[in-house]
């Protein structure tokens, strides 16, 4: 099903957006939260030239262990002191049916590079205040190393214990301006 979404400027609802990234610990996967995210949708009469900004307070890595979460945040994974935010900006939105294919430029930890999410439209309405809101998912895979975020351990005498391949998935709500 093909959804229609007005053209104009949408601020994403960080009250009803999350950004999470699941990446492999040993064995089994550890999942996480960004908690402070910001950003526009651009919604564009010609959806193919919509686009998409979006920023990350990095400091804000939640995994529900709090000394996992700073070490998260020191300079072997993200260094908040001297990178506080991860941003993307969109380069391309290419339909695709219900899907779309978004790409842009990801810069995580003063590193920038490409990446391609898979783009789904969940759907748009009006909620209990008025305000019109838009809903979408993205996700993709990226390499964590690429970024620079390659703090790891080993297990004695074997491999890394953390994986390098990271999923990050947005679900985002994002609100029309008046």
């Amino acid at each position: 099903m093909q959804i229609t979404i007005p053209t104009g400027r949408y601020t994403v609802d960080a009250a009803h957006s999350s950004v999470t990234f699941t990446t492999r610990f040993v064995i089994a996967r550890v999942k996480g939260t960004f908690t402070d995210v910001s950003g526009t949708v651009e919604v564009a009469e010609d959806p193919a030239k919509s686009t998409v900004s979006a920023e990350i307070a990095v400091n804000s890595v939640h995994t529900a262990v709090e000394a996992r979460d700073e070490h998260l945040r020191s300079a072997d994974f993200f260094d908040v002191a001297n990178h506080p935010t991860a941003r993307f900006t969109s380069t391309e939105l290419v339909p695709d049916g219900e899907r779309y294919t978004l790409r842009g430029d990801l810069t995580i930890r003063g590193t920038t590079r490409p990446v391609e999410f898979d783009l789904y439209a969940l759907g748009s309405g009006t909620d209990h205040t008025g305000a019109f809101r838009i809903g979408f998912r993205a996700s993709t895979r990226v390499s964590r190393n690429a970024f620079g975020v390659n703090g790891n351990i080993s297990a004695p005498g074997g491999p890394a214990l953390i994986g390098d391949a990271t999923d990050l998935t947005l679900e985002i709500q994002a609100i029309l301006a008046s």
